[in-house]
């Protein structure tokens, strides 16, 4: 007699008929594996041709709790030996989640593993039901967060992982669904929709995962758009949690990121966040309280301490809870510690931080906000603390160096041509901006407008490490305002930048689905090829043909109209290089771009 569904499931649990094969999730902050997420798959005994099957058939009985008890008891056996720091992604359909004994029974089963921690687990909220359970979903998440365990919300953009579920659940990870990440170097939409998850991400303090990564071309763009970490056949397929990624692999992540995050041209780092967090004092999870009290008490300046576990993970112990505590004195630093309101790059402007730390839904202005270097924490700040530098960037930031970019500001533009101007050697000076940007932004809205001018900073900058490497005195670039860039060079560099900078913007923004070409047609009376653009505004060896900074700015308009005049003969060039005269008794002309 046949067995029925109920029995064969209950066969498969009883005798532990199924595997768990691992596959690595690799950070792209450090390249290297930094978690392996637990896949369970039946054994060929099971009478069950796939995991969907098999967990399909489970829940039609009504022992999915069984058989999710039973998969994860064996990945977190497995997790026990890993290297300190590396994470467990554990499956979990929302039915289990959202079950009353699923936080007890985890916590129970954590008991039983020396050496893993719940900051070392992740449990990943499947789409294995449909229902919603709110209540229950909510609530647990809640509870798990309180004891340490990250949420991460699996097949973003598919299924129920909608923006509600992201929002009522608040998760540590965002997992993008491998649909929206299949070929997104060839499709616009998708690069579009992924920097807004990527950007929603990075303002909320959550992570962004890209699931399905199988070409070096979709690493590529993934990188671009700044996600936090990669997963698919690219880096390995499921099987033992003993993978190590390829050394090119490693080497192409470290490259593209490098290539992103190490500038040409100065940035000011005071409004930064790694600027303004406060030096951190590492204490043993298992030293007793009193051992840290006299720690705090002869050092007034700690905010706290990090209590470092074993295994290499940290949570955050207070000043105040201990100096004002002696109840504590009994317990274990380990014991009073709680995880950080959130975690934030120490590269992050001020201003992110604060959006950041506004999203974590808490009144208590003296929340502790973890500053970490994408590996490790090196540095604590409270919410307050937030606060008063904020307002201290918003006092001074108008003389000192542009918000957007990073860039020094119009101040510091006009001490730098000034400082050009008395020179012995011979400089150019450039003014370039973007043609028809007030009509982008009044179309397209502030935030694309934004992206834009980032984008042309970013341009400049790659065409100017093409010829000069890092550099930095080779070239100078500051933010005048709005869209309008300054760039002082040697004299013949700044020509040589221009032509392939026009390119690279060209380029980059059709890739990114904004066609400098099509942007604005049909919109207004923008005939139907017309387009953002690039004005470069050219004025070779400023050294003895200017006196003054405002005498050479006053050429700027000049040199502007001159581009609009070509720009309506011809208007679809991708951008338009007007070249001052060295004589000044003749007339600009235009290059060829």
């Amino acid at each position: 007699m046949p067995e029925s569904p109920r029995d064969q499931i209950r066969r498969v649990i009883d005798k532990k008929l199924v595997t768990i094969a691992f596959q690595p999730i690799v950070g792209l902050d450090h390249a290297g594996v930094v978690a392996f997420e637990a896949l369970a798959r039946p054994d060929a005994s099971s009478g069950f041709a796939s995991p969907d099957q098999l967990f399909d058939a489970a829940e039609a009985a009504g022992m999915l709790w069984e058989l999710e008890e039973l998969t994860r008891r064996r990945a977190l056996a497995a997790a026990k030996e890993w290297p300190a720091g590396v994470r467990l992604f554990l499956n979990s359909s929302p039915t289990v989640f959202a079950d009353d004994r699923f936080v007890d029974a985890l916590r129970n089963e954590m008991d039983q593993i020396q050496g893993l921690t719940p900051t070392r687990v992740v449990i990943e909220i499947t789409e294995r039901s449909e229902t919603t359970l709110t209540k229950g979903l909510q609530k647990q998440a809640a509870a798990l967060q309180k004891h340490g365990f990250q949420i991460a919300i699996d097949d973003v953009g598919a299924g129920t992982s909608g923006l509600n579920r992201i929002m009522l659940l608040k998760p540590q990870w965002l997992k993008i669904d491998r649909e929206l990440i299949s070929e997104i170097d060839q499709d616009a939409a998708r690069t579009n929709l992924i920097r807004f998850l990527t950007h929603f991400a990075r303002i909320s303090g959550v992570s962004v995962l890209a699931e399905g990564i199988e070409r070096p071309e979709e690493l590529d763009r993934v990188l671009s758009l700044g996600v936090d970490a990669v997963q698919g056949y690219l880096f390995g397929r499921p099987g033992e949690a003993c993978q190590d990624l390829d050394p090119a692999l490693t080497e192409r992540i470290t490259h593209q990121r490098a290539h992103r995050t190490c500038p040409v041209f100065h940035r000011d780092r005071e409004d930064t966040m790694g600027a303004i967090a406060q030096p951190v004092y590492h204490a043993r999870a298992h030293d007793p309280v009193p051992f840290l009290r006299k720690a705090l008490v002869d050092d007034p300046r700690l905010l706290g301490a990090l209590a470092v576990e074993p295994g290499g993970e940290t949570n955050w112990v207070p000043r105040n809870r201990i100096i004002d505590s002696t109840n504590l004195d009994s317990k274990t630093v380990g014991a009073v510690a709680t995880p950080f309101a959130c975690t934030i790059s120490a590269q992050e402007k001020i201003h992110v931080g604060l959006d950041i730390a506004a999203s974590i839904g808490s009144s208590d202005l003296e929340a502790a906000i973890a500053v970490t270097d994408g590996s490790h924490i090196t540095g604590v700040l409270r919410v307050r603390d937030l606060i008063r530098a904020a307002s201290e960037v918003c006092r001074v930031v108008r003389h000192r160096s542009a918000t957007l970019t990073g860039l020094p500001g119009r101040v510091r533009c006009e001490q730098q041509l000034l400082r050009a101007l008395r020179e012995d050697a011979k400089r150019d000076a450039v003014f370039i901006d973007i043609r028809k940007f007030s009509e982008y932004n009044a179309v397209f809205g502030f935030e694309l407008g934004d992206q834009l001018i980032t984008s042309l900073v970013e341009v400049i900058e790659d065409a100017t490490r093409q010829l000069v490497g890092l550099d930095a005195d080779a070239a100078f670039l500051g933010h005048l305002g709005d869209d309008r860039l300054l760039l002082i060079a040697d004299a013949g560099l700044a020509r040589r930048i221009a032509i392939p900078a026009i390119q690279l913007f060209e380029t980059r923004t059709i890739a990114s689905g904004i066609s400098p070409r099509i942007a604005l047609a049909g919109v207004g009376d923008n005939p139907a090829v017309s387009g953002v653009s690039i004005r470069y505004l050219l004025m070779p060896e400023i050294n003895g043909n200017f006196a003054t900074p405002r005498e050479l700015m006053q050429t700027e308009p000049i040199l502007r109209a001159m581009a609009d005049e070509q720009a309506a003969i011809d208007p679809s060039r991708a951008g338009y290089i007007v070249q001052a005269p060295r004589d000044a008794r003749t007339e600009p002309y235009l290059l060829a771009a």
